[in-house]
């Protein structure tokens, strides 16, 4: 795969994520991206709640990029690409930052690897939904980023 169909598919997964933000979230998106890239296998934790916070606190620090030069540090090892997954991680007023998350075919396990070494990557648009949220109604995109407002969120939801 070269770089303008890496781009493409980037491009065609960043709309697939807000069609979905649109549908479940409130929050109102800006067209001006920034991406962020994160190495699954990068990442060292033992249950999902620690993955999350682990993500927050290294995004945070992670400088966002515009979409080319996302597309050169992935072209680096494109052949090597297995799955590209795209999140919202914070929207802003005058930017919304995009996290690429991706996983490299030589990080899987041997056997696997053998039987999927020539395929192409696949591109996913997922959203992030906050614990025990209503699927029919509609929340705040950065709910992760609001640690102080989610707890006393959680606490109150206790109550009810």
């Amino acid at each position: 795969m070269d770089n303008e169909i890496l781009e493409e598919n980037i491009k065609i997964t960043t709309d697939h994520l807000l069609e979905l933000v649109k549908k479940n979230c409130w929050n109102i998106i800006t067209n001006r991206y920034q991406y962020i890239l994160t190495d699954v296998n990068s990442l060292e934790y033992s249950n999902l709640h620690k993955l999350r916070i682990i993500k927050q606190k290294t995004n945070s620090k992670k400088t966002p990029q515009n979409l080319n030069s996302v597309v050169e540090t992935l072209a680096e090892f494109n052949d090597d690409l297995y799955d590209v997954v795209l999140y919202i991680f914070k929207a802003k007023n005058n930017k919304t930052i995009i996290e690429i998350e991706y996983l490299k075919k030589s990080d899987l396990d041997l056997a696997y690897y053998q039987k999927i070494k020539d395929n192409s990557p696949m591109f996913h648009a997922k959203i992030i939904m906050p614990p025990n949220q209503n699927q029919l109604v509609k929340f705040d995109i950065n709910w992760q980023n609001n640690n102080v407002l989610n707890s006393v969120k959680k606490i109150l939801s206790r109550f009810k």
